[in-house]
C-alpha cells in the first residue's frame, strides 16, 4: 500500500532500533506504531485534524522517508497514510524532542514538499504548546497552505489523550489495553525528553517589573509579545494538566472572532494585556458548575482561580443563600486564601469576605441595604505570589498549583443552582349541575338519527 512517490521508508516499529542520536525518530516510531494498533488512540489524535477515522480504515506509517527520485536533503521523520476503501489521506510528520524547536524554514520546506506530491497535511510534533492543533507554533503564510493543512501535536497532549483513554477504560481489548499502559509509561518517563510548558520567556521579569512600577506596557515591545505568546502556551498546558487530573477533555474557551486565526488571537491578547496588566485563561470543564477562570495580575503579583455561580433565588435572605454556598465548601473552609465575592441587584457594588469569616457570620457579606440578597457568588482562591511571581519557572509552577488546588478544594464540589420544577396548579372543583347535564344528554340522544 506504499504510495508511488515513497522511494524509501521503514515500517514503523513498536520497538525501534537505531542510533542514539536520532531519539525523536525512535519515539515517533513508537507513537505511530501505537496508532496503527490502537484504533481508539488514532481516532482521538486524528480528530484534532478534523479527520473522522472510520471503523474499516487502515493505517500505515513509515519513518525516515524519502519522496521522489530527485536529490534533496529533505527527509521528513515519517509519512502516515490512511486507507478507507478507495479514499486515501496522507500526512508528512516532523518531530522534535526536548528543547528542540521547530523552525519556520524547515516547516515551510516540508509544506512545499507535501504540496508537490499531493499530500493532504503536514503534522509537526514537539514540546511546544498550541491552543488547538490548527494553531501552529510556527507562522506560515496562508497562501502556502492552499490545498494543504498544517497541524501541530504537543507531545504532552498525546500523552494526556492516552491517559484519558486508560482512565475511562475506553480500550476494551486486553492486548491493546496493555500496549496503551506501556505506551503511557514510556512517554511519561523523564528519559524521553517529553515535557509540558515549564517556564515563561526571558523578558518575563522585565515585564513584571514595568507593570509593578505602573509603567505603561507597549504593544510593540518584543518582551510583551513574547510574554503573551508564552502565556498562550501555558494556557494549553493548563488544559492538558486539568484533562489528566479529571480524566476528561478540558477545553480552552476562546473569543469567537479570533479562535480560528492564531495571529489575530495573539494581537488581541497583547492589546488586552497592555490594557489590564493581567493574563487570564478560561477553562471549560465537562459538567462543572461554571467555567474555571485563572488570572495572573502583574501589578499585585497575585494569581487567582475562580468560579461564578448564580445564587439560589428560591431562598430569600442573604444568610440562607450564603449557607447554600457554604454547604458546598466544607473542604475549603479552613483555607484562608479562599474568598467569596457577592454580586447584588441594581447598581450596588460587590462585597467581599473571606470564607473563614463567612463561616462564622453568613451576614458579614451583606451590602448596605439589608433588604437585598445577593444574586450571584464568585468563589476565589487568591495566592499572593510576590516573591516567586517574577521567576520564569516559579511563576508557572504556582499557576498550575493554584489551578489544581482550587479544583480539588472548590471546583469539583460546586453545583449550579436550578429552580425546582413547577408543581401542579390545584383549583377548587366546580359544583356540577347534574340535572342540566342529564337533560343535555337526553336532547343529544334524541337528535341522533336512527340506523
Amino acid at each position: 500500500m506504499k504510495p508511488d512517490y515513497l522511494i524509501q521508508g521503514d515500517n514503523v516499529r513498536l520497538i525501534p532500533v537505531g542510533s542514539e542520536g536520532n531519539k525523536e525518530a525512535r519515539i515517533l516510531s513508537v507513537c505511530l506504531a501505537m496508532m496503527t494498533q490502537i484504533p481508539a488512540l488514532s481516532k482521538n489524535l486524528l480528530a484534532s485534524c478534523n479527520y473522522r477515522l472510520g471503523a474499516r480504515a487502515q493505517l500505515y506509517a513509515w519513518t525516515e522517508v524519502t519522496l521522489g527520485k530527485r536529490e534533496t536533503k529533505d527527509r521528513p521523520d515519517a509519512l502516515l497514510q490512511i486507507v478507507n476503501g478507495k479514499q486515501r489521506w496522507t500526512a508528512l510528520i516532523e518531530a522534535k524532542i526536548g528543547k528542540a524547536q521547530l523552525s519556520e524554514e524547515q516547516v515551510a520546506r516540508y509544506v512545499a514538499l507535501a504540496k508537490e506530491y499531493g499530500i493532504d497535511a503536514v503534522i509537526t510534533v514537539s514540546n511546544q504548546m498550541v491552543a488547538r492543533a490548527d494553531h501552529h507554533p510556527v507562522p506560515i503564510a496562508k497562501n502556502q497552505l492552499r490545498k494543504l493543512e498544517l497541524f501541530h501535536w504537543p507531545w504532552a497532549w498525546i500523552l494526556s489523550e492516552a491517559q484519558i483513554l486508560r482512565s475511562n477504560n475506553s480500550v476494551e481489548d486486553s492486548e491493546q489495553a496493555f500496549m496503551l499502559k506501556e505506551f503511557i509509561r514510556f512517554l511519561d518517563h523523564p528519559s524521553t525528553g517529553i515535557e509540558g510548558f515549564t517556564q515563561m520567556n526571558k523578558g518575563w521579569k522585565t515585564v513584571v517589573k514595568e507593570a509593578v512600577s505602573q509603567t505603561k506596557l507597549k504593544r510593540t515591545d518584543p518582551n510583551v509579545e513574547a510574554t503573551v505568546g508564552a502565556w498562550l502556551q501555558e494556557q494549553r498546558d493548563l488544559v492538558i494538566h486539568m484533562s489528566k487530573l479529571i480524566g476528561k477533555n478540558v477545553h480552552l474557551k476562546m473569543d469567537r472572532k479570533v479562535k480560528d486565526d492564531p495571529v489575530a488571537r495573539l494581537k488581541h491578547r497583547i492589546a488586552d494585556f497592555c490594557d489590564t496588566n493581567t493574563l487570564f485563561a478560561v477553562l471549560q470543564i465537562p459538567d462543572a458548575a461554571s467555567d474555571l477562570i485563572v488570572q495572573a495580575n502583574l501589578v499585585s503579583r497575585s494569581i487567582t482561580a475562580s468560579m461564578k455561580l448564580k445564587a439560589p433565588l428560591d431562598k430569600k435572605s442573604t444568610s440562607a443563600r450564603v449557607n447554600w454556598l457554604l454547604r458546598m465548601l466544607k473542604q475549603a473552609e479552613n483555607d484562608s486564601r479562599v474568598i467569596i465575592k457577592a454580586s447584588w441587584p441594581s447598581v450596588i457594588e460587590d462585597t467581599t469576605c473571606s470564607l473563614t469569616e463567612l463561616k462564622e457570620d453568613p451576614n458579614k457579606i451583606q451590602c448596605n441595604n439589608p433588604k437585598h440578597a445577593p444574586v450571584a457568588f464568585e468563589v476565589v482562591l487568591l495566592h499572593d505570589s510576590a516573591i516567586r511571581f517574577a521567576g520564569s519557572r516559579t511563576f508557572i509552577e504556582d499557576v498550575e498549583e493554584v489551578t489544581r488546588t482550587f479544583y480539588d478544594l472548590v471546583g469539583q464540589h460546586l453545583k449550579a443552582w436550578q429552580p425546582s420544577p413547577p408543581k401542579p396548579v390545584t383549583k377548587a372543583k366546580p359544583v356540577e349541575d347534574t340535572q342540566s347535564d342529564f337533560e343535555s344528554e337526553e336532547q343529544e340522544a334524541e337528535a341522533v338519527p336512527a340506523d
